[in-house]
């Protein structure tokens, strides 16, 4: 028997061993092989299968009945299988359960493979070997919804690579539009898929009309800008978006790309641009980041190197606009054609992020490149940004990006290029879609931290009260913005000494504010904050309330009292902001300044009975979590029988002994601690007795040892 398993998910999910479908029987089995190929090569653990099978609160059996589904499966796909030690198809990793598929096995890593295979054509210059992949690529969808006809189709995780169908078929009509008009058929009929599962989506729109009118389909064209334009009033209330309308005028004007706009005159007609700002901020520290900033530099030969992309992510006030300048200016004349920098005031106190037409038009003005006329759309202006930066070899530095679609447009794909982008979020759909890079500055190191107060305030002072120089950049926790402030107080004063401004630094962040926005610490963290949804702006304050600074999936549930799945996905929205620090899977931790400010808000904003519910929500978590790892590890002390958990209480789950034992271990100064929190009131004596009980919190408590 031909042991090669084929898999399909775009679209239904089906699995062909040669030329035989598999059965994989009931509903919930074939919902979890298509969680476990959506997340193919890598691993489902146990909690995100249950969080994905089960709508709404899992049964108690949840585990078991995956569990039971995973042996189902491993017989399915391997029919002679003695031991599943031996699975070859279905495998069991400390992480969780991995399906192995490869591009070759498996339809959407296919897809993804030919997606990024395109985009490096594309980079390359080849932009018809691009569109020619991209169709292939299209052409593994047997439908826009991923898995479907399962239960699981409509979950997010799912949906979300739906939407990188539509994505592709955005990058695929722009592509054929200018280099493969042969394929415009192909791409017609994908944008139209496309746009039955989107309705509203208006690049999809935008560019229907484009392949029309590039076919010569003017009436139909037309047809299409006015049906979906009454269908945005009817539906949404809304007109067109000035995407839809610059297709619109195209059409009317007959202007395509290409046709006119074209630049009056080359930038060296006034010179190479040298627009960095000066890096007017002492450099201090940061010597293995600035190493690995250097390493990615294009090769000298622009022939060898494609254009590049480094996104510089980290929390605010980190340092990534120093970082950037210094980097920018040691490299400058690595670029002979210029250096451009623009601030996108992604996170500016009081103007709003600049759109990508205002950016483009200012790296245009630096490059000296005029305009024949008014230019009427923002399709147009892109065509002359994109010839303009042909053939150069520039460094373009954008500073404070918001997301991902502000930058995208302004990426050039001209070999020997660097594009530096600062941002407070990760930007991780840029490494998708453009291959960047990307660096996390981290907060400074003690001796880094040392060295750039040093700068500030000369060496003899910090050799004077070094222990108290140490003391402020820990209890800075290495931002260079609180540094930088803490250092201007200390010049301010020099009648005072360093142990003094540590000891106004303590828990507090008053000797950190500034009446300048823009070097308040508190109003750096702010703009981040203005920048998360609702739930995940409730999260963060009510972490604060947690007694460490370290905090596990489950126990920020409980603290929320939301359920694991919309817990993830709003620490998962904290960590893209650098609000948080996933330091292991489910493990996470946050920077001690952001945590003293956010104590500030919560005591604020959330009410004493949402803070009261919560503490009581977390305390019963860890009663709970410790009493389950007690059941691993002394079952015989387990003497109190504990009634059940308030709602919204989501104690830890262990599959054995390592697992309870891993968390004590890792809990075990928080748990004495938080003991010693419930205090002595009568009304909490009793919880107090059944938390020490299960916990062991004598000297020998083999719990607390493990």
């Amino acid at each position: 028997m031909d042991a090669t398993v084929r898999y399909s998910i775009l679209g239904t999910v089906r699995a062909l061993r040669g030329d035989t479908e598999v059965d994989f029987g009931p509903p919930k089995r074939l919902a979890l092989l298509s969680l476990l190929l959506l997340r193919a090569p890598g691993p489902v653990s146990l909690s995100d299968a249950v969080d994905v099978l089960w709508d709404d609160e899992p049964p108690a059996s949840a585990v078991n009945v995956v569990h039971r589904h995973i042996g189902a499966l491993r017989k399915i796909l391997e029919p002679g299988l003695q031991s599943r030690t031996d699975a070859a198809h279905l495998s069991r990793a400390a992480d969780g359960y991995r399906l192995q598929v490869d591009p070759t096995t498996s339809d959407l890593l296919r897809f993804r493979d030919l997606r990024t295979q395109a985009q490096v054509a594309l980079k390359d210059g080849d932009a018809v070997r691009a569109a020619q992949i991209l169709a292939e690529a299209l052409a593994l969808w047997r439908s826009p919804v991923v898995a479907e006809g399962t239960s699981v189709a409509r979950h997010p995780v799912f949906t979300s690579v739906g939407h990188e169908y539509v994505a592709t078929v955005k990058e695929a009509a722009d592509v054929v539009l200018t280099s493969a008009p042969t394929l415009t058929e192909d791409v017609l009929a994908a944008l139209r898929r496309a746009v039955e599962r989107h309705p509203f989506d208006e690049a999809l729109h935008a560019r229907i009309i484009s392949v029309l009118a590039a076919t010569g389909r003017r009436a139909e064209a037309l047809g299409q800008f006015e049906a979906v334009r009454r269908s945005l009033a009817d539906e949404l209330g809304v007109e067109p978006g000035p995407g839809l309308r610059a297709a619109r005028q195209h059409l009317e004007h007959r202007r395509f790309p290409g046709d006119t706009d074209r630049p009056t005159a080359p930038a060296d007609a006034v010179g190479a641009p040298a627009h960095l700002p000066p890096a007017s901020v002492p450099f201090a520290g940061r010597q293995e980041a600035l190493k690995q900033c250097l390493e990615l530099l294009p090769r000298e030969s622009e022939n060898e190197s494609a254009a590049s992309t480094v996104v510089l992510c980290g929390m605010a006030g980190v340092g990534k606009t120093t970082l950037s300048l210094h980097w920018a200016h040691t490299a400058a004349d690595r670029f002979p054609d210029g250096q451009v920098h623009v601030d996108l005031q992604g996170y500016h106190s009081s103007q709003p992020p600049l759109d990508p037409a205002q950016v483009m038009r200012t790296v245009l003005d630096a490059l000296g490149v005029g305009l024949s006329g008014a230019v009427p759309d923002d399709t147009a202006l892109d065509s002359v940004y994109r010839r303009a930066l042909a053939g150069r070899r520039l460094l373009i530095v954008l500073d404070d990006a918001r997301d991902c679609e502000q930058v995208r447009p302004l990426l050039p794909t001209t070999p020997g290029c660097l594009v530096i982008v600062t941002s407070r979020r990760r930007l991780e759909g840029l490494a998708v879609t453009h291959d960047a890079h990307i660096l996390t500055l981290e907060p400074m190191t003690v001796p880094e931290g040392l060295q750039l107060l040093e700068r500030r305030l000369g060496p003899e002072r910090i050799k004077a009260e070094h222990g108290s120089a140490e003391e402020i950049v820990e209890l800075c926790g290495g931002l260079p913005l609180a540094l930088a402030v803490a250092a201007t107080r200390a010049l301010s004063r020099p009648g005072f000494s360093l142990a003094s401004l540590a000891a106004q630094l303590q828990g507090s962040l008053v000797a950190l504010s500034s009446q300048d926005a823009s070097t308040d610490v508190r109003s750096a963290f702010r703009r981040s904050y203005e920048g998360l949804t609702a739930r995940a702006a409730t999260l963060l304050r009510l972490l604060s309330l947690h007694p460490s600074r370290d905090v596990t999936l489950n126990a920020a549930a409980s603290l929320a009292g939301t359920d694991l799945r919309t817990t993830m996905e709003g620490m998962a929205e904290l960590v893209d902001h650098h609000l948080l620090v996933e330091t292991a899977p489910e493990r996470y931790t946050c920077h001690d300044l952001l945590r003293a400010w956010a104590t500030e808000l919560s005591s604020t904003l959330d009410g004493t009975g949402v803070r009261s519910q919560a503490r009581a929500r977390m305390f019963e978590h860890y009663l709970y979590s410790a009493d389950a790892a007690n059941a691993f590890l002394a079952p015989e002390r387990r003497t109190v029988i504990l009634p059940p958990p308030r709602p919204g209480v989501r104690p830890e789950t262990f599959y054995g002994r390592a697992d309870a034992a891993e968390w004590i271990t890792a809990e075990r100064n928080l748990l004495p601690a938080l003991v010693q929190e419930t205090g002595h009131s009568h009304q909490r004596e009793t919880l107090r007795q059944q938390l020490t009980c299960p916990l062991g919190m004598s000297p020998r408590s083999e719990a607390v040892e493990a």
